[in-house]
């Protein structure tokens, strides 16, 4: 079915009622892949609806699958990424995402996140002081080594 969702966010995008069922998915559906799905397609092809960025930040805040609200922050740091506010965002979700790994190949938001952080930011004074508290204060194991490693790496 995630499938089939993103192809009618890319080939159906000019329909009307479109952007509607990809809003109903991204909130509502109990797939968590249909859920991503949706989200991905709305940060891509909507990013000037008013509403496009209200749901995707409360994707971010409220939906209790980590793949889900990956796929949201994505879209965000992509589609907002000038905004004077996207380094403050993307630093709580650093520090407040609520992942708790249960399996080995799940990815972290935080690390998503730190990640793109890095990335638009590379010079920002502020990198530094997160990647050393998360490489010693982060409740991922998985998280802290990936930190740790940047750190060493920016050192």
């Amino acid at each position: 079915r995630s499938a089939a969702v993103e192809g009618i966010a890319r080939g159906w995008k000019d329909e009307p009622d479109t952007l509607h069922l990809l809003q109903k998915w991204a909130q509502s559906d109990k797939d968590r892949y249909v859920r991503s799905a949706a989200v991905e397609g709305i940060a891509r092809g909507w990013k000037d609806d008013p509403n496009t960025l209200p749901l995707l930040q409360q994707r971010v805040k409220s939906d209790k699958d980590e793949r889900v609200r990956s796929a949201a922050i994505e879209g965000i740091a992509r589609g907002w990424k000038d905004e004077p506010w996207m380094l403050g965002f993307l630093c709580n979700r650093v520090l407040n995402d609520p992942f708790k790994r249960q399996k080995d190949w799940e990815d972290n938001p935080r690390q998503l996140a730190l990640e793109i952080i890095i990335e638009q930011y590379p010079n920002h004074p502020q990198i530094l002081s997160l990647l050393r508290d998360r490489a010693e204060n982060d409740s991922d194991e998985k998280f802290r080594e990936f930190a740790s490693q940047k750190l060493a790496e920016l050192l």
